[in-house]
């Protein structure tokens, strides 16, 4: 595969002249090809035979200028050279004139890897989230029984703690006040 690709690409850059299977023949600049012979001619001209409809031998020739052609390579009969690339200045060799095009770049410029940009270095404080205050836990703060939501009432004096259910043992976190969950049987709504 790989000798067939410099096979064919030897002829780049050179006026070439294709045959394509309707019998037309496009004459232009061989610019690309690829794996499945496809081919993209530039300065294409189109060359068909047409038939005069009164006499049987006379055929005249009509072109049509194309200009850049994308041929499937399944139509393609034969490619032919028919003339070497021109010969001119280099692309390096040409003197830079009042359009020449200058590279521009992406619009940014480099920042250095130690810093995010502005808008990706994170979370800012204060915003989107809980405030600090609310993050503390408060129970024990108002001096009832750890664990308990908020607004949960206290027990009164003298009353006994609450049983864990039948199959739970004892002292099993989020036990105190039983806040979690469904109610424990008989005691629900």
């Amino acid at each position: 595969m790989a000798g067939r690709n410099t096979r064919m690409a030897q002829w780049l850059d050179y006026r070439v002249r294709v045959t394509i299977s309707d019998q037309r023949m496009l004459v232009g600049t061989f610019m690309a090809f690829d794996k499945y012979m496809n081919v993209v001619l530039a300065d294409c001209e189109e060359f068909r035979k047409i038939k005069s409809k009164g006499r049987k031998d006379d055929e005249k020739e009509v072109k049509r200028t194309l200009g850049f052609v994308v041929l499937r390579g399944e139509t393609i009969v034969s490619l032919m050279a028919e003339a070497p690339p021109p010969t001119g200045p280099k692309k390096a060799e040409i003197q830079p004139g009042p359009g020449r095009g200058q590279v521009a770049g992406r619009g940014m410029p480099a920042a250095p890897l130690s810093s995010a940009p502005a808008g990706l270095s994170g979370p800012v404080r204060g915003i989107g989230g809980p405030a600090a205050i609310q993050m503390q836990p408060k129970a024990a703060a108002l001096g009832g029984m750890p664990g308990l939501p908020p607004g949960f009432p206290n027990r009164p004096p003298g009353m006994p703690p609450m049983m864990p259910p039948p199959g739970m043992p004892a002292g099993m976190p989020g036990m105190p006040g039983m806040g979690r969950g469904m109610p424990p049987m008989g005691r629900g709504m």
